[in-house]
């Protein structure tokens, strides 16, 4: 899925500079084959084909697709594309991108953009919720959000689909809108990954950076407040002045919640492991060698907390990816590539020597007969 923030925060700016100009949205919400972008992936782009945000292929169709945002606009219906990313592209640029695939999208007018604003507000407040795009060139075609699951579910009951998928990708579906059956896409609004950076050293600086870029929300706390304060960040990275007695007081813990312990310093860390370890987050990483991690487990069985066979797999220690860097920087890229591949459930090794496809996909919705 493309941002939704990304394309909120632009439909709002496109609008306050000039709102008389009508907007459209381009969902990509099948591929057949190979393809630069998954189902999900968006495109805000305005009456006058000028693109706004998104982006629903590697730069190959955007400006095709941008095109039918005027016939879309006017007429107020949404319109179906399917790109051959070989034979089509050679027509349209005089260029193959040699993905080998379709691209099937639906292009929308944006009348209000009330859903793109509910699903970001649900993004903001760490709440799940769906989009419903129905794939119809008809006034039913066209986004629609819910705040919570079940219209996912009663979609994926209909589609077979195992309703466990609907906590990460696009699938695929049908529904019943006014008595007619409609093909669409269901895709779950799921919150940014959250990090929290515990402890205020140089490395803290280059991985709140790094999680910035990918619009992660990031947490720095440490209880050194002139150590802290010192710390050159991005604006919004908020800034907590605390131990972890009342620092886990202060931050948001759920399955998209990643922990990064960079202290440096023992007793810090085993207080908030001790904490940590025992929330429903999704990562935990300790900077520090194999030794000292074991360290702090066995320190933490001798204050009497059972280490489970959760814990230890949410527990990274030492903390990233084994690029083989050693510089801060390198430190913090491994580490939040870590914890990309975990939320993600991937083992982070090499795309060269994944035997399976490289894309997790939906499969292309279809009305059951």
């Amino acid at each position: 899925m493309s941002s939704i923030g990304e394309l909120a925060d632009a439909a709002q700016r496109a609008r306050a500079e000039r709102p008389s100009v009508p907007l459209a949205v381009a969902t990509l919400y099948a591929v057949d084959g190979s393809s630069y972008r998954q189902p999900g992936a968006r495109l805000l782009v305005d009456v006058e084909a000028r693109v706004l945000a998104g982006a629903i292929s590697g730069g190959c169709l955007e400006g095709d697709v941008a095109a039918h945002a005027k016939t879309v606009c006017e007429t107020g219906l949404p319109k179906l594309l399917s790109y051959d990313l070989g034979d089509d592209l050679q027509a349209i640029w005089g260029f193959g991108a040699m993905c080998d695939g379709v691209a099937h999208l639906l292009v929308e007018p944006l009348l209000d953009g009330a859903w793109l604003s509910a699903s970001q507000r649900m993004r903001d407040e760490r709440e799940l919720g769906t989009l419903i795009t129905v794939l119809d060139e008809s006034p039913l075609g066209g986004t629609s959000e819910a705040s919570d699951s079940s219209m996912a579910l009663r979609v994926a009951a209909n589609h077979l689909i195992d309703a466990a998928q609907l906590t990460a990708l696009p699938v695929a579906g049908s529904i019943v809108l006014h008595g007619q059956q409609v093909r669409c896409l269901v895709e779950p609004v799921v919150p940014p990954v959250s990090l929290v950076i515990v402890g205020a050293g140089r490395g803290a600086e280059t991985f709140a950076t790094i999680a910035h870029a990918m619009c992660w929300r990031v947490t720095v706390i440490d209880h050194r407040p002139f150590v802290l304060q010192g710390l050159q960040l991005p604006d919004s990275v908020l800034r907590v002045v605390a131990r972890a007695d009342s620092g886990i007081q202060q931050i948001t813990t759920d399955e998209r919640t990643a922990i990064a312990l960079l202290t440096h310093q023992f007793e810090i860390d085993r207080e908030w492991l001790a904490q940590v370890l025992l929330m429903p987050v999704g990562y935990v990483g300790v900077l520090g060698s194999r030794q000292r991690a074991a360290q702090l487990l066995e320190v933490l069985g001798e204050d009497g907390c059972v280490v489970t066979p959760r814990m230890q797999r949410l527990l990274h220690a030492p903390i990233g990816l084994d690029l083989g860097g050693e510089s801060p920087e390198s430190i913090a890229l491994a580490s939040i590539a870590e914890i990309e591949a975990t939320m993600f459930g991937r083992p982070g090794g090499s795309l060269r020597e994944r035997q399976s496809p490289i894309h997790t996909r939906s499969p292309t919705p279809h009305v059951r007969s």
